[in-house]
């Protein structure tokens, strides 16, 4: 029953890595007009997956966010579900159990979660001059992902019972 879980988890995570999470519609207030003809480029909506909001960062040399971001919102999740996999193949190995149960310590500090749930936030909050940010099909995909994550780690844990 997990094997299957696990493909779409895996499914899930690789497309919601790539494909489009959020879109941002820039405005200026009342000076939108103006803006836009000064300078129609910083006007442009701008949609970014979130390997492309990681690209972005790299681009602006904010090292910090990019580590962050790359740690605990891909490394951690496509870690957990690497050690899924490899518990589905050898359930009797005690080393698969502890890989398991390290796995299950460590997602506790992916940011997945965390990530989504402050995409919402900012996605309902109106940004300054009227900006706001629209979330794309990309973001309820990888919201996909976390969740039939827990639900394996919830299946493996039974099964091990």
């Amino acid at each position: 029953m997990t094997r299957p879980l696990i493909l779409v988890s895996s499914v899930l995570l690789g497309i919601g890595l790539v494909a489009p999470t959020m879109t941002i519609y820039p405005k200026a207030g009342e000076f939108t007009w103006l803006m836009e003809l000064m300078d129609p480029e910083s006007m442009d909506s701008v949609t970014y997956s979130i390997f492309g909001i990681i690209v972005e960062l790299a681009e602006m040399n904010d090292w910090f966010m990019v580590v962050i971001l790359s740690i605990f919102s891909v490394v951690f999740p496509v870690g957990k579900i690497c050690v899924f996999w490899n518990h589905s193949f050898s359930t009797q190995d005690p080393k698969a159990f502890s890989l398991y149960n390290g796995a299950k310590i460590l997602g506790k500090f992916s940011m997945a979660e965390v990530f989504v749930l402050s995409l919402f936030l900012i996605s309902m909050k109106t940004l300054p001059g009227g900006t706001f940010v629209k979330l794309e099909y990309g973001c309820g995909i990888y919201f996909l992902s976390v969740i039939t994550s827990m639900i394996t780690s919830l299946l493996i844990k039974r099964t091990r019972k």
